[in-house]
């Protein structure tokens, strides 16, 4: 199945236009604390982001979550959240689908926009930022490889509750969809494609979560 043209994005959960015209909301970033970063963890959560707690601190999870939200939207993933970010806030944007006709409950990632969208019942349940196969070649025990994130259509097969210590690295909770690639926590999730092959998840929180709604059997989309 070819990639549909678009990552082509519709309309989401339009903000009341009147909280968005009443309140004027100042730019934030990473360390901001205080009830627009509260307000913003709240809106990326009902927009089926994954913001982490929601506490008014803007930590990591909801970095992650913002840059996720400004790939989206068309935004440059910078994390901070300005004039452009709040708008888009206000009328959002969702991911297009990257195959036709796709399983009602499945799991898709994105090679080319370094997102991961999982479906229930045909509905957005989280988008998440990730980083895929580097393209690069590397090298292990004498065997030489490039490191590729395989494009296709795939099943999870096994999942481990837990840390597994592979031969490349670590992985936390990782969730296996073809031989040794996997959807997995990790502590680097830059936003270029690092890995040696596998999508690379923000934990503890939103790697928690996806091991905790995506079901052995879920077909996994990569393209």
């Amino acid at each position: 199945m070819a990639v549909l043209a678009s990552a082509l994005v519709a309309p989401l959960l339009v903000a009341p236009a009147a909280e968005a015209a009443a309140v004027k909301r100042p730019a934030i970033q990473y360390g901001a604390k205080g009830k627009h970063v509260k307000y913003l963890q709240t809106r990326l959560k009902a927009l089926r982001y994954d913001p982490g707690a929601v506490n008014g601190r803007y930590g990591p999870d909801l970095r992650y979550a913002v840059l996720a939200f400004q790939k989206v939207n068309g935004l440059k993933p910078s994390g901070n959240v300005g004039k452009g970010t709040w708008a888009a806030l206000a009328k959002p944007k969702t991911p297009g689908s990257v195959v036709r006709n796709g399983a009602a409950n499945r799991v898709e990632i994105s090679k080319k926009r370094q997102l991961v969208v999982v479906y229930k019942s045909g509905r957005v349940q989280l988008i998440t930022h990730t980083s895929t196969g580097s393209g690069k070649r590397y090298c292990h025990q004498g065997k030489c490889e490039v490191a590729t994130t395989p494009s296709g259509n795939f099943k999870v097969y096994r999942k481990i509750n837990g840390w597994r210590h592979a031969p490349l690295g670590d992985l936390y909770k990782p969730i296996y969809f073809y031989r040794g690639y996997a959807l997995h926590g990790s502590r680097s999730v830059p936003l270029y494609p690092a890995s040696h092959g596998c999508a690379r998840l923000p934990m503890p929180h939103t790697a928690d979560l996806m091991f905790s709604i995506v079901p052995i059997g879920t077909p996994v989309y990569v393209r």
